[in-house]
């Protein structure tokens, strides 16, 4: 595990174009290709933060879904350009949590998500991070904080 950013100065997002074999018959972005385009998000997030989910993986461990709470908003279509704005919004022992919101060009929200992630060994069994994964982790939460909390971020808190 390598971190090479740990400023992280501006808040980076992911850009999808929704490819034509992503759409349904009413031209419209399938539901589930959003579930692809959330793992690229959190996938470019780690990088950016210099760390890297493959090395996670080389190095036995998964981030298993364990929730995902998906709004959608507005509709995606065919050869739309979509940013992905990701965010680490609670860490622990055995689980992270990310939130998202997906725009188009224009600036309309697409939809807004929340996933929530369990670490897995090979065998997919539950497992602690490692220190060192939930020491680089934990920093960035820190530096997630200074942004405005999402819609579903701010209303799951908001009922505990």
């Amino acid at each position: 595990m390598t971190r090479t950013d740990p400023a992280a100065p501006e808040r980076p997002s992911t850009t999808v174009r929704v490819r034509f074999a992503e759409t349904d018959q009413m031209g419209v972005a399938h539901h589930g290709s959003y579930v692809a385009w959330l793992e690229a998000a959190r996938v470019e997030w780690m990088r950016h933060r210099g760390l890297s989910y493959r090395a996670f993986e080389e190095g036995g461990l998964s981030m298993a879904v364990a929730r995902l709470d998906l709004r959608y908003r507005a509709a995606a279509r065919f050869d739309d350009e979509v940013a992905i704005a990701c965010r680490l919004t609670a860490l622990k022992s055995r689980h992270a949590a990310f939130a998202y919101e997906l725009r188009l060009p224009d600036g309309r929200e697409v939809a807004s998500a929340v996933t929530e992630h369990v670490p897995t060994d090979r065998t997919g069994r539950a497992v602690r991070l490692p220190a060192g994964w939930r020491d680089a982790l934990a920093s960035f939460l820190q530096d997630e904080a200074a942004y405005p909390r999402d819609r579903i971020g701010a209303r799951r808190a908001a009922a505990r």
